[in-house]
This record gives C-alpha cells, sequence and structure tokens, in this order.
C-alpha cells in the first residue's frame, strides 16, 4: 500500500526527466557515440549524475522558499539579478522551442512525404489550443508511449549487438577528443541534462505540487528515479547502441536517418519509420512543457498567476508558441541544431547553479536545522565541470579549438 501511494505522489521530476529525454538529447548521444565510439561514456554517466544533482538543487530550493526561482532570487539579490536570471532562462527556453519546432516539423515531413515549414502553423495552432485548454493529457500520455517504445527498441537492440565492454570501460575514464567537434557533443550531452531551462522550472514544478519540507523524502525519490535512473537508462542505451553499431562498423551518422540505422539489427527495414515516430513523440512531449517553462518565467518576473485562467499568463504561452514558427525556416539540417541549442543552454546554466547553491546556504536555511554539506560540494563540482565545457563549447564557436 505505501509503495502504491509513493508512486501516486511521484511527479514533479518526471515532468522535468520527460523533457529532458527528448529529442535533443536523443542526438547528442547518438551522433557522439557514432562519431566517437565509447570515448564519452564518462561524460553521458556524468549528465545523469549531475542532472540529478541539479533537479534536487532546484527541488530543494521551491519547497524550502515556497516560490519560484526568478521571484526568489530578486528578491534576495535584487531586480538587476532577477533580471539577468530571466532573461538567461527565457532566451535558453525560446532558442529551444525555435530549434525543437525545426526538429518537429523536420521529423513529420519526413513520416508524411510532405515536406513543407508550413507544417509549424499547423502544430503551433494545436498547441496553442491544447496549452490554454489544458486538455491534452491523452495527447501526452500517447507522445510518452511513443518514446518508451523506442528506448524498448535501443534496449533490445543493446542485447542484438555485440558491445565492446573494454573499450567501453575506457570511455569511463574522462579524456577530451575531437577537438572543436568533440567540445561540441560534450556541451550537447551535458546540456540534455545540466540545462537552465529545466532546472529553473523545477521549482515551479513542485510548487503546484504544494510539497512542503515534510515531502523531502519523496522529492528525493521523485529526482533520483527520474533523472538518475530513468534519464541515466535514456541516454546510456542510446549511446552504447549508436557506438556499437554505427561506429564500430565506420559509420558517423550526420542526422536523424544515419541514426536511424542503429536500430536496422533489430527492425530491419522498418527501423527508420519506428525511429521517426519515437523522436516525434519526444518532440511533441518536449516541447510543450518548454512553451509553459517560457510563461513561468515571465509570469513570476511581473508577478502574475502562473495559470492558464489568466490572460497574461495565455498571452507568454503564445509569445513563446509564436516565436518558434522562426524554426522551421532555419537553414540546415536539425539533428546537429538540437546539440548546438543544448550546449548554448548549458552556457547559461553555471549562473542559475551558483544562485541555488547560495540560496540553500543561507541563514535561513542553517536555522530550518537543512544539512546542504554534501549536496553543495556535488552541487559544486556540477557547476565547475558544467562551466568547463561551456567554456571549451565557446572556445570551439572562437576558433580556437582545432
Amino acid at each position: 500500500m505505501k509503495l502504491t501511494r509513493m508512486f501516486r505522489d511521484l511527479g514533479p521530476a518526471w515532468v522535468i526527466s520527460a523533457v529532458a529525454c527528448g529529442p535533443a538529447t536523443l542526438a547528442s548521444v547518438s551522433l557522439s557515440g557514432s562519431s566517437f565510439g565509447y570515448a564519452f561514456l564518462w561524460v553521458v554517466l556524468l549528465s545523469a549524475v549531475f542532472g540529478a544533482t541539479a533537479q534536487y538543487l532546484a527541488a530543494k530550493t521551491g519547497v524550502i522558499f515556497e516560490k519560484g526561482i526568478i521571484s526568489l532570487v530578486t528578491e534576495r539579490f535584487g531586480k538587476t539579478v532577477g533580471f539577468l536570471l530571466t532573461i538567461d532562462a527565457l532566451a535558453a527556453t525560446w532558442l529551444a522551442a525555435i530549434v525543437l519546432m525545426k526538429a518537429l516539423v523536420g521529423v513529420t515531413s519526413y513520416l508524411t512525404g510532405i515536406a513543407t515549414p508550413w507544417w509549424g502553423v499547423v502544430y503551433a495552432i494545436a498547441f496553442s489550443f491544447l496549452l490554454i485548454r489544458g486538455g491534452y493529457p491523452l495527447f501526452e500520455t500517447i507522445c510518452k508511449l511513443l518514446v518508451i517504445g523506442i528506448l524498448l527498441c535501443f534496449l533490445a537492440t543493446l542485447f542484438v549487438v555485440p558491445i565492446d565492454w573494454l573499450a567501453a570501460a575506457k570511455g569511463i575514464i574522462p579524456s577530451l577528443p575531437g577537438g572543436a567537434k568533440g567540445a561540441v557533443m560534450m556541451a550537447g550531452i551535458m546540456g540534455g541534462a545540466v540545462h537552465i531551462t529545466i532546472i529553473s522550472m523545477h521549482s515551479y514544478t513542485v510548487q503546484e505540487r504544494n510539497w512542503k519540507i515534510r515531502d523531502f523524502p519523496i522529492m528525493r525519490i521523485d529526482v533520483i528515479s527520474s533523472m538518475l535512473i530513468a534519464f541515466g537508462l535514456y541516454s546510456v542505451v542510446i549511446f552504447l547502441v549508436s557506438a556499437a553499431t554505427l561506429h564500430a562498423h565506420g559509420i558517423h551518422a550526420k542526422g536523424a536517418l544515419g541514426v536511424a540505422k542503429s536500430l536496422k539489427p533489430l527492425l530491419g527495414p522498418y527501423a527508420s519509420v519506428a525511429f521517426f515516430s519515437g523522436l516525434w513523440g519526444a518532440t511533441v512531449s518536449t516541447i510543450m512543457p518548454t512553451f509553459q517553462a517560457g510563461a513561468y518565467f515571465i509570469g513570476d518576473f511581473f508577478h502574475f498567476p502562473l495559470k492558464p485562467e489568466d490572460n497574461r499568463f495565455k498571452a507568454a504561452i503564445l509569445a513563446g508558441v509564436l516565436l518558434s514558427l522562426i524554426g522551421p525556416f532555419l537553414k540546415g539540417a536539425f539533428f546537429p541544431l538540437l546539440i548546438v541549442m543544448l550546449a548554448l543552454g548549458l552556457c547559461g546554466t553555471p549562473f542559475v547553479l551558483i544562485l541555488l547553491l547560495m540560496l540553500l546556504n543561507t541563514r535561513r536555511v542553517s536555522m530550518l536545522g537543512m544539512k546542504n554539506r554534501w549536496i553543495s560540494a556535488l552541487g559544486a563540482i556540477t557547476t565547475a565541470i558544467s562551466l568547463f565545457l561551456a567554456v571549451r563549447f565557446i572556445a570551439s564557436l572562437l576558433g580556437r579549438l582545432k
């Protein structure tokens, strides 16, 4: 009975995990496995550990202070810092929405055989209606089932193809191969889990669940089960399959069609359709919470209710939806753009991590008897390594890495 109640109470971090297990993470881990074999396994593993750490910091802050991250930072550190955080979070979030819409249109064009950027308008109308009316639980469930389906396909393939476990073990040892391309891949992998959008968003999802300090035990289980275990499994399985089926045979995939070949040992001629169907579900289930996240940040900054019933909240959602329509008209393949989007999001993440660590080590928290030594230490490591990978990514953009 207690186990049933525990599963019923889980939720906020699983919303975040659903966003993290999206097309961008799929792109980053699969293309890195295809290009560099098992060399970046250490980054994939750390992304799950650091992702769970970051989400725990955000959830704990939201529960203790009972406020969203932007209003809390504004109150504690001043309007300037609050404004900078809002711009940082909103820029990363809307950039993600733009690239995700491009990906969604690209996947739809492949599945239907009708290649046109105007699919974006169809989706914009549908998303606006679903998000404002709140009538998408069944639709969202279908999308998540498709994501689970594609994960099961990769998991089954893992038992069909030979994994070079010795090479995989060597991939656990940190290394920095690949120059500029490797730097982009590593930043993209880490950005899938340690991203300012999902970190900031989590401080609002725990508010919606109305969790209190007494709910810390279930909050820990929520974060560990979703980000460390579920997201970790998703990332590691796809990475290993891509390394074993593509890189091991000299195939360096450059896009979604190339990665779809990794499922051929299991699905044969149906690999591409199955892959793109799962990719479609992953994209839809990621882009809708992204629109909501942008509305959370705007609403919290301007102090209006974070509810779909409020017209200003509706307007904030619509602003993100309309802005995303830029995506389908961008040049280039969507798969590599997804990785760059994650890497850019990682660049804005150390700022929010530092703010969370400062908030959790204030006098108020210590007076509540909260012990933050281990999570603060792990948070500091997460911040340092994320900053290091972000700096390498920026250096690659500036031509400092070859």
